[in-house]
């Protein structure tokens, strides 16, 4: 994954948080990635990927969770490059993203882009993967 020094200056020097998450997090020793509204997707030093669903408790995340989060985290932490999903030649710009891995909303602000590329920016016809959307 990536050096446990450096993982560590990753958890230490993520914000302080007023939220019970990003205490737990730090508690776990984990990143937290990303929060939506009632959960944490953190990520573990081995690179596993967990979400705390506000329960305080570790959930596994769903395939496109655990993709989303890695590319998030490559996408926010140079170390962490290697945990963005290599992208396939015959692959296409997501239609939804065109690319960003975001989507811009109304008023301005910008969220990630779940399915279909969940958030790496690019789709595959891939019918066989648990994670394929037509598009």
């Amino acid at each position: 994954m990536v050096a446990e020094d450096s993982f560590a200056r990753l958890v230490a020097d993520q914000a302080a948080s007023d939220h019970s998450w990003g205490a737990r997090a730090r508690q776990w020793g984990m990143l937290t990635v990303f929060n939506q509204l009632w959960e944490s997707y953190m990520l573990a030093p081995s690179g596993d990927v967990f979400v705390d669903r506000d329960d305080g408790a570790l959930s596994r995340p769903s395939h496109d969770e655990r993709e989303t989060v890695h590319a998030q985290a490559a996408r926010r932490h140079p170390q962490l490059h290697h945990l963005m999903p290599h992208r396939p030649p015959a692959a296409q710009t997501c239609p939804s993203c065109n690319g960003s891995g975001e989507i811009a909303i109304a008023d301005g602000r910008r969220i990630l882009c779940g399915p279909p590329c969940n958030t790496k920016g690019w789709v595959t016809d891939d019918v066989s993967g648990p994670h394929h959307r037509a598009g």
